[in-house]
């Protein structure tokens, strides 16, 4: 109900009275008053006139369902939102509700997070209303060893979310890193539920740095307000980035990996670069000359030979 009432609200060039939402909701005016009330304890800020009625001010920087929603327009990402304060990880509860049947399209979104997970088992800073940490549900029609196109895609997603809402381009450090000027503001993890021969599920994770301050986040790191100069709009910054998630998710299904690998090369800070990839076999060296159709880094060695790199690390850039 409060939804619906937020939505009246937005919808109105000026002051609604308690009368007209109460006979559109089929509510009493008092339980509008009691609605109204409990929106303000959740920092909705709403001005109430004798004789006009209700006026919507602002509505709070927190990642509420219906917000994300209200106007985002996508067909399958983000129909339907799971919310929470605090958690330990959007991913762990992501993959319970993927295993529990949950549809594809649906995102979970925490303001903060206690044990948010990065790749190779390191830990992701989520201090509390400063960032977006989400983690979205897919049931691709994939084998198992597409799921790494997934994770370019979803970078290359996020670059052009970010750009859409702030006009500046980020780029991407091989797999999945997003960048500007060789610190970190966005990661990816993803992770699947699958068979030998076909995916059941797919859990992407995203954690983007927002208004994150400085002082908050590890070294190496920074946000998209330490870029921009100012605060950004979390919910606004979300649905671009649901939109573009979306976008890119179909483009994948509907022409294949190429025209996704494409706009990833456009983006990379790692090909054409002398590297250092760790990965559990040891340390690798080389120019980074290509990335496969499997998403694998083509490295060529001091001697000629060319390497493949599936999974791992890119600790430098030269």
């Amino acid at each position: 109900m409060q939804d619906k009432i937020v939505e009246f609200l937005k919808k109105s060039d000026g002051y609604i009275s308690g009368e007209e939402i109460s006979d559109a909701l089929r509510v009493s005016r008092a339980a509008v008053w009691k609605y109204i009330q409990d929106l303000r304890e959740n920092d909705y800020e709403i001005v109430a006139v004798p004789h006009l009625g209700y006026k919507l001010i602002s509505i709070p920087d927190k990642l509420f369902p219906a917000e994300i929603q209200y106007q985002l327009n996508t067909r399958i990402i983000g129909k339907k939102i799971f919310h929470f304060e605090t958690m330990g990880s959007t991913m762990d509860e992501a993959f319970t509700l993927g295993l529990k049947g949950e549809p594809e399209g649906a995102v979970v979104c925490a303001e903060g997070q206690t044990k948010g997970r990065g790749r190779l088992g390191r830990s992701w800073m989520s201090p509390k209303g400063k960032g977006i940490y989400c983690s979205i549900i897919l049931r691709p029609n994939f084998s198992p060893t597409q799921t790494a196109q997934l994770t370019l895609m979803t970078a290359v997603a996020i670059c052009d979310a970010i750009k859409k809402a702030t006009g500046l381009q980020p780029a991407i450090k091989w797999p999945n890193d997003v960048l500007f000027d060789n610190h970190k503001v966005a990661g990816i993890l993803t992770e699947l539920s699958a068979e030998m021969d076909r995916v059941k599920f797919v859990v992407v994770g995203i954690g983007l740095n927002v208004n994150t301050l400085t002082a908050q986040l590890p070294q190496g790191a920074t946000s998209l307000r330490a870029q921009t100069k100012e605060s950004l709009s979390r919910i606004k910054m979300i649905q671009e980035m649901l939109r573009s998630f979306e976008d890119w998710y179909l483009i994948l299904q509907r022409k294949g990996f190429t025209p996704v690998l494409k706009k990833w090369k456009e983006m990379s800070a790692t090909l054409g670069k002398n590297v250092k990839v760790k990965n559990p076999s040891g340390e690798i060296d080389g120019l980074a000359v290509d990335v496969d159709t499997d998403g694998s880094l083509m490295i060529r060695k001091s001697n000629g030979v060319i390497v493949r790199c599936l999974t791992g690390d890119v600790v430098g850039l030269g």
